[in-house]
């Protein structure tokens, strides 16, 4: 059974309160922090050995897993950004990168997905 695509644009568009926002933050925490270490389970699989974020995005890259880790290495920064949002600014600077990380997380549900097992 494929996993079903995440849409998370009209969750995205209702986004108003800080409480919203708040939430939304602890979503993508909860989702980053799955994603990198699915990848480096997936890697330790395949005998390739990452620890960090970091690493692991560069081997996920190297074996196809991800397509840029540079994208991955944005997402890593805003996560780092949520462990101490103090002001609105710093909460802002992560929901805006939601449409990208969504449409990158969906893309490897699909490539985890579709791999033989």
């Amino acid at each position: 059974m494929k996993p079903q695509e995440i849409d998370f644009e009209d969750y995205r568009q209702s986004i108003i309160t800080d409480k919203d926002k708040i939430a939304s933050v602890k979503a993508f925490e909860f989702c980053y922090e799955l994603s990198w270490k699915m990848m480096r389970r997936l890697l330790a699989g395949r005998g390739v050995e990452a620890n960090s974020p970091r690493s692991v995005f560069r081997e996920a890259a190297l074996s196809n897993i991800i397509n840029d880790p540079e994208i991955w290495f944005k997402f890593q920064e805003k996560r780092n950004i949520t462990a101490h949002v103090y002001n609105e600014q710093e909460l802002n600077q992560v929901v805006a990168i939601f449409n990208e990380f969504s449409q990158e997380l969906n893309k490897l549900i699909d490539t985890l997905s579709n791999l033989e097992i």
